[in-house]
């Protein structure tokens, strides 16, 4: 029998996993309670924040355990959050053990997942052509876009190695869209800078964390919610600064 701090520590790592990889906070607490409750625990209390996670518990044994984890590095890894509720699925049906579990955890916790720096940067430029094409863009603009969000892409990259702060990468990423954009349309005068710089700065947009905000309010995680919502606004804000900026020297 695991005592119960161990047991907090199982479940906080999972947690910890899912926020640093885009969950939301409802569905971290309620893959949380699963694996608590899969572990015999008499009851479990969780206090859910984008960059905190605390399980406080009792097991039937009278033990009681309070672990805290804060989230210092988050990301956006869908494979991970897939994985970590299958785990939890799996302990809820009695297919996992707790040293699986343990296991299994420490794994996915240390791996390395998702795309390397290459694709990730072409599939932004992709992303960028897309959104041109939405606009009616032509062929030129389309190729001035894919550079823009393969740029912004890789700034992006480059910036997170030495600063952690999204707002930062957000702003020059977004100054090197409209340096992008600008510099197609002097060259090529019938691209349209708006086109070439609205599809370039698609990358940054914090479509998740806005997502996340109005789920977690709508879920009555109103706390989690609006300090995603400040944090989607200022990401915003920082993307407008760099344009406004790019733009009002250049005119």
């Amino acid at each position: 029998m695991h005592n119960a701090t161990e047991l907090a520590e199982l479940i906080a790592d999972a947690g910890l996993v899912l926020l640093r990889n885009g969950a939301e906070t409802y569905r971290t607490s309620e893959t949380m309670e699963y694996m608590a409750y899969s572990l015999q625990i008499k009851s479990v209390d969780l206090f859910i924040l984008p960059n905190t996670v605390m399980v406080s518990l009792r097991t039937i044994d009278g033990e009681t355990a309070t672990v805290i984890r804060r989230v210092t590095r988050r990301t956006i890894n869908l494979d991970r959050v897939v994985r970590i509720n299958q785990l939890s699925r799996e302990m809820a049906a009695l297919e996992k053990s707790f040293s699986e579990a343990r296991h299994l955890i420490d794994v996915i916790r240390r791996e390395r997942t998702g795309f390397s720096v290459l694709p990730s940067i072409g599939f932004a430029g992709l992303v960028a052509v897309g959104f041109a094409i939405m606009q009616n863009g032509n062929w030129a603009e389309c190729i001035a876009s894919f550079f823009a969000g393969a740029i912004v892409r890789l700034v992006a990259h480059l910036v997170s190695k030495v600063e952690q702060s999204r707002i930062l990468f957000e702003f020059l990423g977004a100054i090197c869209a409209a340096l992008v954009g600008i510099a197609a349309h002097n060259i090529f005068d019938f691209i349209q800078r708006d086109v070439v710089i609205v599809g370039g700065i698609t990358p940054l947009v914090p479509g998740v964390a806005i997502t996340n905000s109005i789920r977690d309010i709508i879920n009555g995680d109103n706390l989690s919610g609006i300090i995603r919502g400040i944090e989607a606004a200022l990401t915003s804000i920082a993307i407008a600064m760099g344009i406004l900026l790019i733009l009002s020297i250049s005119l």
